[in-house]
């Protein structure tokens, strides 16, 4: 009887250690957020584990696209960065129901850490967010009487991005002050897997594959799909970028990618769509393949672009678009006939779709003969996506005996 006991209690002990090491190794996949800003990438780790509703409400916000296309609207230097709210001209966003604090997880207000912005009740935070520029002990929770703002996590990649941000000028706006006086944009924030981005290496001449003298790393330099993604032309090596309207760094990359795709060989099928996940990037794709279906896209697109990120142009809705397509000579009646048909239609649910399959971490990105995904934080740059798309492409060559 005394040995059953023991066996029963090493079991016992053998059981709850191998359930305690799958938990903890659970407990240490924290989510992973990739912000797009028109100052470049940075990478944010959420802390679930302390923060759990804070996260779950933050990362609901993500998902919903929310963030997408908002400004960062307070900016003051040593101190915080500000956002989550306001669309540029400081119009807010409406928001869901405010969440009760969690400041009393005590986790610090250190430099790099992200918190919750509030009005003076603490339980009257929502969407808005800070990033602390300094040690911010005044921000912690001290007591009831004195509660803080609530950390929920860090910056683990691009705090140098975050630097930028705070180093831009600074104004009076709508009667608010430390509002920068060119808008910051926040062009995207999307959910990453839990593994690290790395930064971009040029492995040695010992690395060197028969694709080329130059090897970039799977999961380092670009990502493989889970499931490929049939082509248009199996014939040849696809390579597609998806981009959008209202992303800055795709109108810096529209130059250089269109330049490499007329240097590709005949066996190389390149083309573009408009990557869709929100409401103005689907406002944004009905306009490209309404240029596509009228025939006027050398008359839109360059324009378009250059009004929206270089000019600030507000365009929110179909009628702005128009009266941007009629001051390019273009019939606002024909163009209303395109956008709303059901051609232009389909193709921008197609878009949707491709999305959906390549999964994106943002724009631009490319994807190579649908294997490879490329975007700017594994590559290390725009350029630097240009060189690792040669180098799958010669890849792919390479394993078609080319």
């Amino acid at each position: 009887m005394k040995f059953k006991q023991v066996s029963f209690s090493i079991f016992t002990l053998v059981t709850l250690f191998t359930y305690g090491m799958l938990s903890s190794a659970h407990a240490q996949e924290k989510p992973e957020v990739v912000f797009e800003t028109s100052k470049g990438s940075f990478k944010v780790e959420l802390y679930a584990d302390k923060a759990p509703d804070t996260v779950a409400n933050f990362l609901k916000y993500v998902d919903d696209g929310f963030y997408d296309g908002t400004i960062f609207h307070r900016v003051i230097k040593d101190f915080v960065v500000q956002g989550g709210g306001f669309e540029p001209g400081l119009k807010p966003r409406e928001t869901r129901a405010p969440i009760k604090s969690e400041s009393s997880n005590r986790l610090k207000n250190l430099r790099g850490t992200i918190a919750m912005a509030r009005r003076n009740h603490p339980d009257t935070a929502n969407s808005q967010f800070y990033i602390n520029l300094s040690h911010n002990s005044d921000l912690d929770y001290k007591n009831n009487y004195m509660p803080g703002y609530t950390v929920f996590g860090k910056i683990s990649q691009g705090m140098d991005v975050v630097d930028r941000i705070s180093a831009v000028e600074t104004t009076t706006a709508d009667r608010r002050g430390d509002v920068p006086v060119e808008d910051v944009m926040l062009i995207s924030a999307k959910r990453v897997a839990g593994k690290p981005v790395a930064k971009p290496v040029v492995k040695e001449d010992k690395e060197k594959t028969k694709a080329g003298p130059v090897a970039f790393v799977e999961g380092e330099h670009y990502v493989v799909l889970d499931r490929p993604v049939p082509t248009r032309d199996s014939s040849k090596i696809e390579v597609v970028e998806m981009f959008s309207y209202g992303c800055p760094h795709c109108y810096e990359f529209e130059t250089s990618v269109k330049g490499w795709a007329r240097q590709q060989s005949d066996d190389v099928d390149f083309w573009v769509f408009p990557a869709v996940w929100n409401k103005s990037m689907e406002l944004y794709a009905g306009a490209f393949y309404a240029a596509r279906e009228l025939k006027v896209e050398e008359k839109i697109h360059l324009p378009l672009f250059t009004a929206i990120v270089v000019k600030q142009k507000s365009i929110r809705n179909e009628a702005d678009l128009a009266e941007f397509f009629a001051q390019h000579g273009v019939d606002k009646k024909a163009f209303t006939d395109a956008f709303n048909s059901d051609d232009v239609k389909t193709r921008v649910k197609y878009a949707e779709e491709r999305v959906r399959l390549y999964k994106p971490v943002g724009v631009p990105e490319i994807v190579v003969n649908g294997k490879y995904r490329i975007d700017r934080m594994h590559a290390g740059g725009l350029t630097e996506m240009l060189a690792v798309a040669d180098y799958l492409v010669k890849k792919e060559r390479a394993n078609q005996g080319k």
